[in-house]
């Protein structure tokens, strides 16, 4: 192996931690999350923040989540993961008071973890030790696995809305998940894939699909909110087809607690641009 195939092994290495390391930081407490905020469109008034896992190399610097979240899932370690980054996010708006923003906390939530029959009861006693309303969290189903079992995952959500919780389906596109089977259940609100949302030009099957979902979305009572949104021209897109919110570079990188009032206050100031 010559030295440049060596470093880049190397660095694949560092980046691509086996399960043993992967087991071995959430046991150690290694997951720390960011935060990436959610605005309304049509004033850019903020209204959410979306907790984003990152695990932490034992040498220094930050693993992101392509590197780690789909290997913890497909080893039966979603529910490990979600609590991890639930303590995570609890204790920093505890810690740190980032209850006056007013903006909710929306955490990924597997649907292994969403399907556990403690789920309810450990988020409730975690967000009550926290100081955290109920409908100050928005549970995001994301696409780990396909819904197979749509009665149980209709029992769920009933459980989590009954509780006052907010809930959301994730990664909505063409290409990830068609939401028409979930439309009955009582989810608050509809995401679209970034990739979804940095497709849809003028025309063309991305822009169909983006306006089927919306017009569902609308019927079903649903709030839609669009991620990657990277610039002015999409804000604007995604606007004149009736997305409600959006999150992207636009807006802000993923941020970490700290640095999150400063961001609002600056967002929010005279000079602010929405």
């Amino acid at each position: 192996m010559n030295r440049r195939m060596a470093s880049l092994a190397l660095a694949e290495a560092k980046t691509r931690p086996s399960l043993t390391n992967l087991r071995s930081a959430l046991s150690a407490g290694r997951i720390v999350v960011r935060y990436q905020p959610v605005v309304r469109l049509c004033d850019g008034i903020p209204v959410a923040m979306e907790v984003l896992a990152r695990l932490t190399q034992p040498g220094g610097g930050l693993i992101e989540p392509a590197d780690f979240v789909p290997r913890l899932e497909a080893a039966g370690l979603a529910w490990r993961l979600t609590q991890a980054v639930a303590r995570c996010c609890f204790a920093e708006w505890r810690e740190l008071g980032l209850a006056p923003l007013g903006m909710a906390l929306a955490i990924n939530m597997p649907l292994d973890a969403m399907l556990r029959r403690g789920t309810a009861a450990w988020i409730e006693r975690e967000r009550k030790a926290a100081g955290i309303p109920a409908n100050m969290l928005i549970l995001e189903l994301t696409e780990s696995r396909p819904v197979t079992d749509i009665p149980a995952l209709r029992e769920a959500v009933q459980r989590l809305r009954g509780l006052g919780y907010r809930l959301a389906i994730d990664d909505v596109g063409p290409a990830a998940r068609a939401p028409e089977n979930l439309l009955d259940m009582p989810f608050a609100a509809l995401k679209l894939d970034k990739d979804l949302v940095a497709a849809v030009g003028a025309a063309g099957t991305e822009r169909e699909f983006l306006e089927r979902a919306v017009a569902a979305a609308r019927v079903a009572g649903m709030r839609v909110v669009a991620e990657g949104i990277e610039d002015r021209a999409t804000w604007e897109r995604m606007q004149a087809l009736g997305v409600d919110e959006g999150q992207g570079f636009i807006i802000a990188r993923p941020l970490t607690a700290e640095a999150l009032p400063g961001w609002h206050r600056r967002w929010l100031g005279p000079k602010a641009k929405h």
